[in-house]
């Protein structure tokens, strides 16, 4: 039943050029004729011929209607000449033509011109005939002259200096020249003094920990506080902190580099940096810093003295001291001993019990003991 509704209907066309009768779909809107190949368009059923010349390659084929139009005058023919490449049906029926003999090269040669014309270093020379024509290199010149303008030539010639900047040019604010520089030793390192033989050397900052070059004992540079009361030995090059409610008791055993105590204290101390005290407390043992604070309202005991460069007491200190540079007692320091300095700075109202001894010689290095043995361990 379906298939009545899809069977192709076909349409019988006549070729417009030859006549030639052929069947094509009904929905045809173009087609070539099967007997002549020429191509021709469909409207409403039948075969109309495509407007306009019909060029194949290098010949011209005009439209059958046109054989039966009437001549068209001379000036408006078109030319068959041998030059011309358009042939219309007429002569494609007559038959190929000849090939027209291909013109005579001419056997004279462009004259040449001087290699000092070519590039531009002499005049352009006028055009001779071939009879008196000249080599090139006739007027080329010299290899002297030629050499004056290349590249190995200026740079020889060449004495001119790269230019120098002026001496007072502007330049920053804060601009040093190199040599004036402060130059800063060891700006990045840190002092850390051996635990067992007291040798000192240079560390990174950056250092977790070391070992000491004269004895090889192992060195930790952690920070630590300590924020409640504590009885154990704690040895460090870096710095420790006892907080207010800390505190080190019970004759405990510490060693640091900087040594901050805001609480309560009854221990040994081994400070190689800066000691401030805050509170008051108990040092076992002969301490040994660089820098000692004891601040006001404070009470510290050293019952095996002090050896310190600087000082400054704001509080109350018990025992004797020695200070290889400077002691300064506030107005409310007291200094309970006797005492040993390169030089003594105490204000009104402070003041000094014992007796006080003033040398510029006097000195607060350790000693250095002896270095580690392998045959002895401990």
């Amino acid at each position: 039943m379906f298939r009545s509704f899809h069977k192709s209907k076909t349409v019988l066309l006549d070729c417009p050029y030859c006549g030639n009768t052929q069947a094509e779909p009904a929905l045809v809107i173009s087609s070539y004729c099967r007997e002549c190949g020429e191509h021709f368009r469909v409207q409403k059923g039948k075969a109309i011929a495509s407007p306009g010349a019909r060029v194949t390659g290098v010949a011209e084929i005009r439209k059958h209607e046109e054989k039966k139009s009437p001549p068209k005058e001379e000036s408006q023919k078109v030319e068959t000449s041998e030059d011309a490449w358009l042939v219309t049906a007429e002569e494609k029926d007559k038959g190929a033509r000849p090939l027209s003999k291909p013109a005579p090269e001419d056997d004279s040669t462009d004259e040449g011109i001087s290699a000092g014309a070519f590039f531009g270093l002499a005049e352009d020379e006028e055009e001779t005939s071939s009879s008196s024509k000249k080599s090139i290199g006739d007027k080329a010149q010299s290899r002297e002259i030629l050499a004056e303008g290349s590249m190995g030539t200026l740079l020889q010639n060449q004495t001119e200096t790269a230019p120098q900047l002026p001496e007072k040019e502007k330049m920053p604010a804060n601009y040093k020249p190199p040599g004036k520089k402060k130059k800063t030793e060891h700006a990045s390192e840190l002092t850390v003094r051996c635990f067992r033989c007291y040798h000192i050397q240079k560390v990174s900052r950056f250092a977790k920990s070391t070992q000491c070059e004269r004895c090889s004992v192992y060195i930790s540079l952690a920070n630590y506080e300590i924020k409640a009361n504590k009885c154990h030995t704690l040895r460090t090059r870096g710095d420790i902190v006892i907080s207010r409610r800390g505190g080190l008791i019970n004759n405990s055993e510490i060693a640091c580099h900087n040594l901050t105590v805001n609480g309560a204290i009854d221990a040994r101390v081994d400070c190689s940096g800066t000691a401030v005290f805050r509170h008051s407390g108990i040092v076992h043992g002969q301490l040994f810093c660089q820098k000692l604070i004891v601040e006001k309202n404070c009470e510290v005991s050293f019952p095996d003295g002090v050896k310190t460069e600087r000082a400054e007491i704001h509080g109350h200190l018990t025992g004797n001291m020695t200070c290889s540079k400077i002691l300064r007692v506030s107005r409310a320091g007291i200094v309970e001993g006797n005492v040993v300095a390169a030089e003594t700075d105490i204000k009104d109202g402070g003041r000094i019990s014992g007796e006080t001894e003033i040398k510029a010689d006097v000195k607060t290095d350790l000693p250095l003991k002896m270095g580690f043995n392998p045959t002895i361990i401990g």
